[in-house]
């Protein structure tokens, strides 16, 4: 069996689906799935950021939860500057992620880093 790498495998269908797709598809499910349930959070006690924040230490096991999710976070943002320093892009950009953490979540900013670094790893190889 040869090895191959996952860019160039191709689904039962035959068609290729490549990473920047699946990347694609991750920013919008982790757009949708954690704003509709904050939606719904705020709909049901309206708009109190710091009752959305008291909620999440509320005990320890959310608690373990929002500490590893704000490590993964500092972690996300490491692992960006210096992706973006490699890569020879402006470290400006870290804007954007930042924003789409605070402003829908790492659900969102992760995938969404990894789509547009896919797009220059891309464009690089051609």
């Amino acid at each position: 069996m040869k090895t191959a790498t996952y860019q160039n495998q191709e689904s039962a269908s035959g068609k290729l689906f490549s990473a920047k797709s699946l990347y694609l598809l991750l920013v919008i499910i982790g757009s949708i799935a954690p704003w509709s349930l904050i939606l719904e959070f705020f709909i049901k006690n309206g708009f109190s950021v710091s009752l959305l924040i008291e909620k999440a230490f509320v005990n320890y096991s959310s608690t373990v939860f929002v500490i590893d999710l704000l490590i993964c976070i500092l972690t996300f943002f490491c692992f960006a500057f210096i992706e973006l320093k490699r890569l020879s892009l402006s470290r400006s950009r870290l804007i954007i992620y930042i924003a789409a953490t605070f402003g829908v979540g790492l659900s969102c900013s992760l995938p969404l880093f990894l789509y547009f670094r896919e797009g220059v790893l891309e464009s690089r190889k051609s």
